[in-house]
């Protein structure tokens, strides 16, 4: 199983209860997809760069998860007809040999800066 980081921005509007009523969907989803969570922080409310679905604030909730290879097309599948969800991204976290986590893409701009 590889380890996965999905950023989830809902709307800036949630209550705190109805925020963590969206986290423990997402926990039932982990459950079905037979994903081990492996840690959750919320990070708030923020602004964003730009204006989505007419808003400039979401609230942000980090998720680590290991799931099967085809977890991040399973999240894309539950998240993308959410109402309350702004956004979502769904990142594969590689190790490099010292241990050191890094996303894909920072470890494929590594490889061709190395190259």
């Amino acid at each position: 199983m590889s380890e996965y980081e999905v950023i989830v921005i809902y709307e800036a509007g949630l209550t705190e209860e109805a925020l963590e009523a969206q986290a423990e969907l997402f926990r039932g989803f982990l459950d079905r997809e037979r994903a081990e969570l492996l840690e959750v922080q919320k990070w708030g409310r923020r602004r964003l760069a730009y204006e989505i679905k007419k808003k400039r604030e979401g609230s942000y909730i980090f998720f680590r998860v290991k799931g099967k290879p085809t977890f991040p097309q399973a999240v894309d599948r539950q998240l993308k007809f959410s109402e309350v969800v702004l956004r979502h991204l769904a990142v594969r976290v590689e190790r490099a040999a010292g241990g050191k986590a890094t996303t894909g893409a920072a470890a494929s701009g590594a490889e061709r800066e190395g190259s």
